[in-house]
């Protein structure tokens, strides 16, 4: 069930250029689900409610829309009422009625198994997690992912809430092609961890 809708606050801009903008995000979504754990630097918007990074609000204004629903925990106030005002969304009362689940950064990753986990006939219809996390890099150290995309494996390093994401990633992971798709968030760079990928740490 879908929120009754408040009164929205004045909210920053958005994108400079809407559409170009949304576009380029998207192509790096895109790349970004197509190769795990690759960084990809996002157009950032003009400006960017305090509760998400730029490269989240970046996925949330180039994936909403009025046919989406998306949840934030109650109290991001700001963020909630910034992409309902750009993008027309609805906001969901709980993570298990949104298509989109936005976790801020240091607030806790609802359970996947609650989420939208789609069908093994239509696996597409199911919730993406964008987390925030600390830090985000590649290098020498870090998760260890292997999978389709990857060859042979490729490192991740993440800063942040990274147990508590991956014990609630792990909770579907048996429930294949069913499961939640996933985009990690730092400043305006982000990388996918779709569900075909495996992580070790």
């Amino acid at each position: 069930m879908d929120q009754l809708v408040a009164p929205l606050a004045p909210c920053g801009p958005g994108f400079a250029d809407p559409v170009a903008q949304s576009q380029r995000v998207f192509r790096a979504i895109m790349d970004a689900m197509s190769r795990p754990g690759s960084l990809q630097h996002v157009d950032a918007p003009q400006e960017v409610p305090e509760e998400l990074w730029p490269a989240s609000a970046a996925v949330g204004l180039a994936l909403l829309d009025h046919d989406t629903s998306a949840w934030l925990p109650l109290d991001c106030l700001a963020a909630r009422d910034w992409l309902r005002f750009h993008t027309g969304c609805r906001l969901a009362t709980s993570a298990g009625d949104a298509d989109f689940v936005f976790v801020p950064l240091g607030r806790d990753c609802p359970d996947f198994a609650t989420m939208k986990l789609g069908t093994d006939e239509e696996p597409h219809r199911s919730a993406m997690v964008v987390v925030d996390v600390a830090g985000l890099g590649t290098g020498d150290a870090g998760w260890r992912l292997a999978g389709p995309g990857i060859r042979g494996d490729a490192l991740l390093r993440v800063d942040g809430p990274a147990r508590e994401f991956l014990r609630a990633r792990d909770t579907v992971g048996a429930l294949f092609p069913r499961g939640v798709d996933a985009i990690l968030a730092h400043g305006s760079r982000m990388a996918a961890l779709p569900r075909t990928t495996r992580v070790e740490t």
